[in-house]
């Protein structure tokens, strides 16, 4: 069953059937062949009533062009409903009406009171083994992941005597992903590659010593063990390898849903994803929301590129106050303790408690901690220190 159905009739509907009966029992008993044929018609006009207030739109089905659409805030899209009508009964004068979370919005919207829904209602009307789409452009308000909660369709009857509410009973597959903005951040540039690793960058003084990029002419101070004999052969003269030079270069990003300015700091984040996919510098992010399995928080694993961004966003999109989390003390207590750490580790959110101690234990393993913080509407990030309880943001 696709619809639930509720019938409201009127109160005119049980006179007439009052009348119906007085009127076929008054000719049946006076034999008046005009009256019962009244009161026929009258019985007649309510059983039809019934009948329509009973079955109309039972036999309409619902489909969505699009099961999920992705955009940033502020840009636009649309997707399409499609009623198909298997039945013989039409659907006039009726009304549409769609509860659609806030993070997308609408042309002629109604704000529901006290939710985070918004109403859309058209006029409705549906003829006997009919299709009839409807295009609903929208656009990215903000954060988040909207969802079409419900469909309801309301059916007047065609004499006026009685209403029908039909509320749709299936899940409606349906989502718009809306992503975060990014908002630059200040202070990227104090994050710099470090020790020996895998990460390519011209002025590390570590080297990848078994990827060769090419070959110089030897000099007396290179060690012999350097020396590239095949590009010797070729050049007469003896020649020096050249490897990549490498370094330690990673991300640690660990979000507290519980922060207090998480929209501004997801926005800055968001930005920092973009730049280390820009810079194929891989990234991990934990995210202090409960989740069943072996981990009881969310981990996005260690990767880079453009689907490893992807899935980012999404899960940044995704994120919700209301979530049920964990302390985030905790969350980087655990990873500190059973995960391979990045080099670098960067906190969305106020630790609070062992703040200290969490860091001091950063500091002895050579991990370096930035915290995303704001000042005067702009975001930074900034290194966290273990000797003082709250940064500065001004200190950059």
């Amino acid at each position: 069953m696709e619809w639930k159905r509720q019938i409201s009739l009127g109160n005119e509907l049980s006179y007439t059937t009052i009348l119906s009966s007085i009127l076929l029992l008054s000719g049946m008993l006076a034999r008046a062949y005009l009256l019962i044929f009244v009161g026929l018609l009258f019985i007649l006009f309510v059983f039809i009533n019934r009948y329509y207030l009973k079955y109309a739109g039972s036999q309409v089905k619902v489909s969505i062009d699009k099961e999920t659409v992705k955009l940033f805030k502020g840009e636009r899209s649309d997707f399409s409903l499609t009623f198909h009508q298997e039945g013989l009964l039409p659907i006039l004068n009726g009304q549409l009406r769609l509860t659609v979370d806030y993070v997308i919005g609408f042309q002629n919207e109604r704000q529901v009171l006290e939710t985070e829904q918004i109403e859309i209602s058209l006029p409705f009307s549906l003829l006997g083994r009919q299709s009839y789409t409807i295009e609903l452009p929208f656009e990215g308000r903000k954060r988040g992941v909207a969802k079409v909660r419900t469909i309801e369709i309301r059916i007047p009857h065609l004499f006026g005597f009685g209403e029908v509410y039909l509320q749709y009973a299936k899940p409606i597959l349906f989502e718009s992903i809306v992503y975060s903005s990014p908002v630059s951040v200040g202070g990227i540039e104090r994050i710099v590659p470090k020790n020996q690793g895998e990460y390519p960058i011209r002025k590390s003084y570590f080297e990848d010593m078994t990827a060769i990029v090419g070959a110089r002419s030897y000099v007396p101070t290179d060690p012999f063990n350097r020396v590239h004999w095949k590009a010797s052969a070729r050049t007469n003269e003896l020649q020096t390898k050249l490897f990549d030079r490498t370094a330690q270069f990673s991300w640690t990003i660990m979000i507290n849903v519980r922060e207090r300015k998480l929209e501004q700091y997801l926005s800055g984040l968001t930005f920092l994803l973009e730049y280390a996919t820009l810079k194929n510098i891989p990234f991990e992010i934990f995210v202090n929301a409960r989740r069943a399995g072996k981990s009881p928080f969310i981990h996005i694993p260690i990767g880079t590129g453009k689907e490893h961004l992807a899935k980012s966003l999404e899960l940044i999109a995704r994120l919700s106050k209301h979530s049920v989390t964990i302390p985030f003390h905790y969350m980087i207590h655990y990873v500190e303790r059973q995960q391979q750490i990045s080099p670098y580790i960067i906190l969305l959110g106020e630790i609070e408690e062992n703040e200290q101690l969490l860091l001091r234990g950063f500091t002895k393993k050579g991990v370096d901690c930035f915290r995303i913080v704001e000042s005067e509407d702009a975001i930074y990030l900034v290194k966290a220190s273990h000797s003082e309880r709250r940064l500065n943001s001004h200190a950059i």
